[in-house]
């Protein structure tokens, strides 16, 4: 069993009932909407042809939202004529909505002038062109062309090292986020987090709404990782977007925050999601370059939880031969002297929650278990076995389909939907029995079930069992 999963994201390329169908076969477990793009109907339709083709497999597919966040663009252009920008150059950055010209582009985030000082840097196009802050008032940016190059409209902007006044909840996502909540999607993903007050943001809203979702903050500016710890607290999962982040911090140091980020969410109990330029060779190529597919086996190594394709499965022209190279490289990786050996290393317990989970690890290891059988309600006792990254398969029992959808984030779980039976006994014998008829496990097997008041529900009690089936 592949325990890393993976994430494909929607896109033309892979928008239809055939092409879904067969990125689940290939092994994917969660699909991303990216609500930068399309509308609310579009994105409707696509959850649609998602659930439809995870009842066809029969599987537990979840649906991550990916809001847009403060994304900072330039405006149009006239006649939409791309900009030749020469070293040297003058470039003025007002705010509005305007149509720009030589000399002169709008944006139409406020922010950004307010933000900026003289002398700091803007990356503008994907980190092409390169520009020096002169002046600001506040509503327009003067600034000289460092690296030039080819400007067209609606194109990024990055400024390295500024703290933009900004929450990472815009007005659009809070709209994008209420309507995707009416549709019931499985994750979110909060886009640009600077701090935990970003994430509270949004959970206020997800909270207001009546639903109770996972967040997973995405983590592409470095102001973030100097709140990581109060951002892992306030979130569900995390995200490394190494697209903006290697635009916002120098690229060398992309692989060290990297691996600092997925090491301190292992702390955390949080899962870990690696993304941007996995696989982007094969979003024209048949085939990933050996560089990519060192990537994403370092990433297995590193012990990340999930691998995100993008462009690869939304645009590319091969998204089902894409996952199925991810697959491939990552079945590899996870059967490597290097990938045990990262598993082995595991956190000290701090509290009884996380003690019994240590336990079950243990004891399922020593008693050569075919499984362990998290009992879980919420999805707090399988996200903290997963942690642990056990050497045996981790089934995640529950009677609830929306935590059945969550789990297939998580590190080496397979959700299992069952009968629980009432909250007041032990389920061992009837959840051995659905094990058994789902095929999930032989008879004469060995399992360990565990169950941690992690998991708020009225089964509140703490237990640990070996049981033969």
């Amino acid at each position: 069993m592949r325990s890393t999963k993976i994430i494909s994201t929607v896109g033309p390329a892979s928008d239809r009932d055939n092409v879904l169908d067969e990125l689940i076969a290939a092994g994917t477990n969660v699909f991303r909407l990216n609500f930068s793009h399309g509308t609310h109907e579009s994105q409707a339709a696509t959850f649609a042809r998602i659930r439809a083709a995870a009842a066809r497999a029969n599987r537990q597919v979840g649906i991550l939202q990916d809001l847009s966040g403060p994304k900072i663009r330039t405006g149009l252009l006239a006649e939409g004529r791309p900009l030749q920008l020469e070293p040297g150059d003058p470039l003025r950055i007002e705010t509005g909505d305007f149509v720009g010209g030589p000399g002169r582009v709008s944006t139409p985030f406020a922010g950004l002038a307010r933000g900026v000082r003289p002398g700091d840097r803007l990356l503008l196009a994907d980190g092409l062109i390169e520009l020096r802050v002169d002046a600001t008032d506040g509503k327009a940016i003067q600034t000289t062309v460092v690296e030039g190059g080819e400007l067209g409209q609606h194109k990024g902007i990055n400024a390295p090292g500024v703290v933009l006044p900004a929450s990472a909840v815009t007005v659009k996502d809070a709209e994008d986020l209420r309507f995707g909540l009416s549709l019931g999607v499985d994750l979110v993903g909060l886009s640009f987090v600077q701090n935990a007050d970003d994430v509270r943001r949004a959970r206020q809203i997800i909270e207001d709404s009546g639903a109770d979702v996972p967040i997973v903050a995405k983590l592409e500016r470095p102001q973030a990782l100097d709140h990581l710890d109060d951002i892992l607290a306030a979130c569900e999962a995390v995200m490394i977007a190494r697209g903006d982040l290697g635009l916002e911090m120098p690229l060398e140091q992309v692989p060290r925050a990297q691996k600092e980020i997925t090491r301190r969410a292992r702390v955390a109990k949080r899962p870990v999601i690696l993304a941007t330029q996995v696989l982007e060779s094969m979003t024209k190529e048949a085939r990933p370059t050996r560089a990519e597919v060192s990537d994403a086996a370092n990433a297995v190594d590193d012990g990340v939880d999930a691998i995100m394709l993008a462009g690869e499965t939304a645009v590319g022209a091969f998204p089902v031969r894409a996952v199925q190279t991810l697959d491939a490289v990552i079945r590899d990786a996870e059967a490597s002297p290097t990938a045990r050996m990262a598993r082995s290393r595991r956190e000290l317990s701090h509290n009884h929650v996380d003690a019994i989970c240590d336990a079950a690890v243990m004891l399922a290891e020593h008693a050569d278990a075919a499984a362990i059988v998290a009992v879980t309600h919420s999805g707090g006792t399988a996200r903290r076995l997963a942690a642990q990254r056990p050497r045996v398969p981790i089934l995640g029992a529950t009677n609830s389909s929306e935590t059945a959808r969550r789990l297939t984030l998580l590190w080496g779980v397979t959700a299992v939907l069952a009968d629980l039976g009432p909250p007041h006994e032990l389920p061992g014998r009837l959840i051995g029995r659905q094990l058994l008829e789902g095929g999930h496990v032989h008879a004469g097997a060995t399992v360990v079930l565990v169950h941690t008041d992690a998991d708020l529900s009225a089964q509140s009690a703490n237990y640990l069992k070996i049981h033969r089936l």
